[in-house]
């Protein structure tokens, strides 16, 4: 049993000699360490994908020269690139020939690049392939049918390019698993869907706005008759007013002759106390008909002034209802015609995806 230590000792060193022995050509580690000097020396940057993952991520999309075609003859039997962003390099058709042999390639950066669906037919290999981005090229749908053949592809970017809904739909079908992006498909039902929405909102919104409206209306015409009632008012306590005034003179003149009538009987020797008295009693009773004339006249004047300060909160209260009912209106009409437009809309998108 003491032996058994020295024993496992030289288990292990050969198992691992075993596993550190490499096929053919270089070490392992040695080879992705050249490989790592070739990217770089090429403009590129390379670099392990994890501590215990010897798979390299290689990108160009940042390098300080032009990267052609050629320049991916660096990358050929390499059988360890996890990822490669060749994002707005210089590379054609030609150069994705290059790329075929890549068959640990799981995501390829291929945007903005000069590549056609002629290029695509050398990624059909690319067995291990998850991630592939093509926004900004090319590519039509008929560049599509080369991708079938990717069946572990997960994502596939086609921004801006010639890609439609005809041909996503073929993929979808053939990759169950697939998300493209953008999908024309389900874009197109969910601008269907906001659009419906919104016509349905906005039709709501019509038939909440036409009860508005007429409450607005309704209470324009109720301030315009109360403005109105409040001039007639007015009109008529200005009249009683005027009328008070009239009296007033009428009942000062009278004053004025009883007065004179009075002095001239005081300046008669002739004229009896028993004239004299009357006439006395005649200037109090007109004297007591000025006052009485002068307070009614003060209470009509008031009373006017009330009904002038009525008429003008009424008018102004009139002017606000009208206003108020007249931007309803205005707001009422405005959400009819942006419904009739949003159906117009949505009968467009409807006529669109059932034709």
């Amino acid at each position: 049993m003491k032996h058994l230590p020295c024993f496992l000792f030289v288990v292990l060193l050969t198992g691992a000699a075993d596993a550190d022995e490499p096929t053919a050509g270089e070490e392992p580690a040695d080879a992705g360490q050249a490989l790592i000097r070739a990217v770089e020396a090429a403009g590129g940057q390379a670099m392990p994908l994890a501590r215990n993952d010897s798979r390299l991520t290689v990108a160009f999309h940042l390098a300080d020269r032009d990267i052609t075609d050629e320049t991916l003859d660096v990358l050929q039997g390499a059988d360890n690139v996890y990822s490669l962003n060749l994002r707005g390099t210089k590379i054609t058709d030609a150069g994705l020939q290059k790329l075929a042999g890549l068959k640990s390639l799981v995501r390829l950066h291929l945007e903005k690049t000069g590549i056609t669906d002629a290029g695509l037919v050398h990624l059909a290999g690319l067995e291990n392939l998850e991630y592939l981005n093509l926004y900004g090229t090319k590519i039509t749908d008929a560049g599509l049918e080369h991708i079938r053949p990717l069946k572990r592809l997960k994502k596939l970017f086609v921004w801006q390019t010639g890609v439609t809904m005809d041909g996503e739909e073929p993929l979808k079908a053939a990759l169950p698993e697939l998300e493209i992006i953008p999908d024309f498909r389900r874009e197109k039902e969910r601008a269907l869907l906001a659009a419906q929405r919104a016509w349905e909102d906005a039709a709501r919104e019509v038939t909440e706005l036409a009860e508005k409206m007429q409450e607005a209306l309704a209470k324009a015409t109720k301030a315009a008759q109360d403005a109105q009632a409040a001039a007639e008012a007015l009109k008529t306590a200005q009249a009683a007013s005027a009328r008070a005034q009239e009296r007033i003179k009428t009942a000062e003149a009278t004053l004025a002759q009883s007065q004179a009538t009075l002095t001239g009987l005081q300046k008669d020797a002739s004229a009896g106390e028993d004239v004299k008295k009357a006439a006395a009693e005649s200037v109090a009773a007109a004297a007591k008909v000025v006052d009485a004339a002068k307070k009614s006249a003060e209470k009509l004047a008031a009373d006017a002034e009330e009904k002038k300060k009525a008429h003008e909160a009424a008018a102004k209260a009139a002017a606000e209802a009208k206003k108020a009912a007249d931007e309803a209106k205005k707001k009422f009409d405005e959400t009819v015609k942006k419904s009739v437009d949003l159906k117009k809309k949505y009968e467009e998108l409807s006529a669109e995806e059932s034709s």
